[in-house]
């Protein structure tokens, strides 16, 4: 009875061992790759969407000039961000952030910037297809104009800006020279209000909106259909 425990306990030693060893090599050769992995799929989606929205009949489609910003940002932000790791753990080739409190802020400004540029220029052209959508005397169509998109990327750039600097202000170089929150509960809270509920809401509103709108324009057509018959 006392062997066959002993027996039992040294193969589950030799199985937690083994499986140990197997997410070691896992860890090791397997997800280190995933950073490249990313940049190649984001990079491939990249080129893809800059070839259809520089397409002639798009190039003028202001909603379309959005989305190539953001295209633009996420290709950004996959350099500086996945492939950036890869290089690292691959090489041990390392942007010097953590040198200094003022990299370390600028990194986590950087990051979390990219991050919410991207979305709000996807807002943007949401926001674009409602305007669309709206009367021709509304005041709100104005910004489908091609001479306000420059103006709209700058407001949207700027904000986004705005929107930012509670990274910077609330990370900081840590003494063991990592880029740590100083107030984690409230980068958490600014995180998720700022880059997901706000975005979130923005975005439904708009949908629900430019659907309305539609509807409406559809009764209007479907009334004026019936009155000339």
């Amino acid at each position: 009875m006392i062997d066959n425990n002993i027996t039992t306990t040294v193969d589950l030693i030799q199985t937690s061992k083994s499986l140990i060893d197997d997410l070691n090599f896992i860890s090791q050769n397997v997800l280190i790759y995933l950073p490249l992995i990313f940049f190649i799929f984001g990079l491939i989606g990249f080129i893809g969407n800059v070839f259809t929205y520089l397409q002639p009949q798009l190039r003028s489609n202001t909603s379309c000039i959005y989305l190539l910003c953001g295209s633009f940002i996420d290709i950004s932000s996959l350099s500086v961000n996945s492939f950036s790791n890869y290089l690292a753990w691959q090489f041990g080739f390392t942007l010097p952030w953590s040198t200094s409190s003022a990299l370390c802020k600028l990194s986590l400004f950087l990051l979390v910037f990219l991050t919410h540029l991207a979305i709000n220029f996807l807002c943007m052209a949401i926001i674009d297809r409602f305007a669309i959508t709206c009367d021709h005397t509304s005041s709100f169509r104005r910004i489908t104009q091609l001479r306000i998109v420059p103006w709209m990327i700058g407001l949207t750039v700027i904000t986004s800006g705005l929107s930012t600097l509670y990274a910077p202000i609330n990370y900081d170089l840590s003494p063991a020279h990592i880029c740590l929150s100083t107030q984690p509960m409230l980068t958490t809270i600014s995180s998720i209000v700022l880059i997901r509920v706000i975005p979130s809401i923005t975005m439904i509103t708009f949908v629900l909106l430019t659907y309305r709108n539609v509807r409406r324009s559809r009764g209007r057509v479907g009334n004026a259909v019936q009155t000339n018959r």
